[in-house]
């Protein structure tokens, strides 16, 4: 980074004297970070202030450690690190990433937001640039999308990056508002509108003003990739986008079908020159499915996805519908694609012995989310299909109804047995009538175990909100399997 520390206080507007901070000419900050067990030398600090932990109570451990200064919301008097002093920590971090981002030209930037598939695109989109740009590309690492994870994202922004791919998270109005325009993307994509988060937003009008917010970090021109669906769906978000979207360079995607039956209803929204790749059919291929794309400006193609699930498809749509506008070609794209791995959690599939495949899918959770997992879960040849069910979070008063709603779209795909654990585990083993139900990560592994002995062609599906910790049962199934 090399940033003058003067320069970093005079953007924060902190007088050195008025502050009682000793500030030196020629200190450079290296890099910012907010977490003091990762300090190095060169580093500046922000204390941030947490419900269990204060960042200002370890001052002086960051400066034995390297820190060349901190940014404070209250003086530490007895500490000689210099003190950048401010009223609101995370305000001065998001400052400090927009002054950062703009520094940097970036072919392209995308910001990515949406209910569901936010990582997935992410992800693609990553490899595809990697493989152009030689791994110069800036991705966000895990769950780096939110008010604090967003602006250290911009600002781990180097002299090589060329490109860059920033997911934007929200868990209420407003917050895309404020931190998708740090970003300075020249293309905004939403992928899916679901009810994640609902308790938080209120309802799912609240959810798609919300992720409509990822526009207005546009200017004039630049390209809006938005999802299509079914016309007459709950989830259309183009009934409150359409006034963000006018001065726009719109490229939907979605399901051929789907797409076909809108397109005269954009038109007389008078949304201007409509583009569009859409998925016409998927195919699975071994390990990998094939994707037949359409548009409406760059040809068709078959590309092979080496990730399953029908809703992976359309993230692809979604991924192709930003690239193909800016120069990319198919076969790029296939190239990048073919490089892809996704994250631990997402949708990984494990094989620990002959004839039992586990799909850890633990990360996260929502109701939409489950019911694409599922289907990839039934998608698997096998001669049973079982359903490891965490709770989901944030879904507010209609939470057990969400979790039965799951429970039932299982029934109805023909999961052969559900294993649940969480706040509504036993509502969800009652209306489904097969199974277990334990938040012991060991017991429902071992029961995991049993049905494989049962009937060694087994498929699992592991899955639930963060919070929920669904990882413990994926680590005890491989452990168990491990030691027999």
């Amino acid at each position: 980074m090399n940033w003058l520390l003067e320069d970093i206080a005079c953007i924060l507007d902190c007088d050195p004297a008025q502050n009682n901070v000793t500030l030196f000419p020629d200190v450079r900050v290296q890099r910012i970070i907010t977490d003091s067990r990762q300090i190095q030398t060169g580093d500046c600090f922000v204390a941030l202030v947490g419900e269990r932990v204060d960042g200002h109570d370890f001052l002086d451990a960051v400066m034995q450690a390297g820190a060349v200064a901190a940014i404070v919301t209250r003086s530490v008097p007895d500490c000689a690190l210099p003190q950048l002093l401010v009223c609101d920590a995370v305000v001065a971090l998001q400052q400090l990433a927009e002054i950062w981002r703009s520094q940097f030209e970036l072919s392209p930037c995308i910001a990515v937001t949406g209910s569901n598939g936010k990582t997935s695109v992410k992800e693609m989109l990553a490899s595809i640039f990697r493989v152009r740009d030689d791994n110069q590309v800036l991705a966000t690492q895990g769950n780096f999308n939110n008010h604090l994870g967003l602006p250290l994202t911009l600002l781990g922004l180097r002299e090589e990056n060329t490109s860059a791919v920033i997911e934007v998270g929200a868990n209420h109005l407003g917050e895309i508002a404020v931190l998708a325009p740090l970003a300075r993307p020249n293309i905004a994509m939403i992928t899916s509108i679901g009810a994640a988060h609902i308790g938080e937003f209120g309802s799912l009008a609240a959810i798609i003003a919300a992720k409509g917010e990822i526009w207005s970090a546009l200017d004039a021109g630049d390209i809006a990739v938005v999802p299509i669906v079914a016309q007459g769906s709950t989830l259309d978000g183009l009934p409150i986008w359409q006034a963000q979207l006018r001065d726009k360079r719109i490229v939907f995607f979605g399901a051929l079908a789907d797409v076909q039956q809108q397109l005269s209803y954009f038109a007389q929204l008078g949304l201007g020159s409509i583009s569009y790749c859409a998925v016409a059919q998927r195919q699975m291929h071994d390990d990998v499915q094939l994707v037949d794309l359409v548009t409406s400006d760059w040809g068709e193609a078959q590309l092979r996805l080496p990730i399953m699930g029908a809703h992976q498809a359309n993230n692809l749509a979604a991924v192709v519908a930003a690239l193909l506008p800016i120069g990319f070609s198919w076969a790029q794209i296939q190239a990048g694609l073919l490089t892809l791995t996704l994250p631990s959690g997402r949708l990984r599939f494990l094989q620990p012995i002959s004839g039992l495949t586990v799909i850890d899918d633990s990360y996260n959770a929502n109701p939409a989310s489950m019911l694409a997992a599922i289907n990839v879960l039934m998608e698997l040849p096998t001669q049973q299909h079982f359903f490891v069910m965490g709770a989901m979070g944030e879904l507010g008063a209609d939470s057990e109804a969400h979790h039965l709603a799951v429970v039932d779209a299982a029934k109805q795909a023909g999961v052969d047995g559900l294993l649940v654990s969480g706040e509504h585990k036993a509502a969800s083993l009652a209306h489904f009538g097969l199974g277990l139900a334990s938040d012991d990560p060991n017991e429902l592994a071992q029961l995991i175990w049993q049905r494989y002995q049962q009937q060694p062609s087994l498929a699992v599906l592991v899955k639930g909100s963060r919070a929920s910790k669904m990882e413990r049962v994926v680590e005890a199934a491989l452990s168990l399997i491990k030691n027999k």
